[in-house]
């Protein structure tokens, strides 16, 4: 059975560039609601789902986002400091209907007074990215990706067969066409040790950005990414 892996941990691991702890009440509060759409295959069939981020400035008590058409999905916090409220979609949420486009309403309360903020949600349904090789050589695994024009953005991740996160790079540059991971790479966190012999899902995020972000709040604003899938034995 196919696992999935925590895909919101792309936020998190880059979201020490774009720390959300002003929890001093002289900064005026602030929230940033975001919906994106995850494409991935499942069971050999392209499908999708969307996950959604409350990004608060302080600490939230409540969120919850109205998808268009009107129900209402309450999300749950996803940092200690309760900064961050999400909802990343479980196996059986995912689809091959097309993601519903619209105006998503993220409602949340910050010390009992509410606030809103919305979020449009397009699809362009950008194509995954061919992973070209994945090579291990003296502990460092190379991959190798083909272009993708599609592409804002990039990441990778590496998933044990518990379907935990062992590995998690950072957003890559869309000029990139190679990354190399070992124990002592920098551009990344490993969740746990590799073990030789061991076999580890990739996970190559390809993603694309909102039209309006920009390099300091991309993280914020992401508008879909498609999974590619592989394997590798360390």
């Amino acid at each position: 059975m196919m696992k999935i892996g925590k895909t919101l941990t792309i936020l998190f691991l880059v979201a020490g560039l774009f720390a959300c702890n002003d929890d001093d009440n002289s900064v005026p509060f602030d929230v940033i609601g975001d919906v994106y759409v995850i494409k991935r295959t499942v069971n050999d069939e392209v499908k999708y789902a969307n996950a959604y981020v409350a990004w608060g400035n302080q600490p939230l008590s409540h969120a919850e986002v109205t998808v268009p058409g009107g129900a209402t999905i309450t999300l749950n916090p996803a940092s200690e400091n309760q900064n961050i409220y999400a909802k990343e979609p479980t196996l059986a949420e995912y689809s091959t209907a097309a993601p519903v486009e619209g105006n998503y309403q993220f409602l949340v309360i910050n010390e009992d007074i509410t606030h809103e903020s919305t979020d449009l949600l397009d699809f362009d349904n950008i194509a995954f990215t061919p992973i070209s090789s994945a090579d291990m050589d003296n502990n460092v695994l190379s991959v190798q990706w083909e272009t993708n024009s599609a592409a804002e953005g990039y990441q990778i991740r590496l998933i044990n067969q518990s379907g935990d996160l062992a590995f998690s790079s950072v957003a890559l540059p869309k000029q990139m066409v190679r990354f190399d991971i070992g124990t002592n790479t920098a551009s990344g966190a490993w969740y746990e040790t590799p073990v030789a012999g061991n076999v580890y899902t990739i996970e190559f995020l390809t993603i694309r950005y909102e039209d309006d972000a920009t390099s300091l709040d991309a993280v914020k604003n992401i508008q879909e990414i498609a999974v590619t899938e592989g394997e590798v034995t360390w």
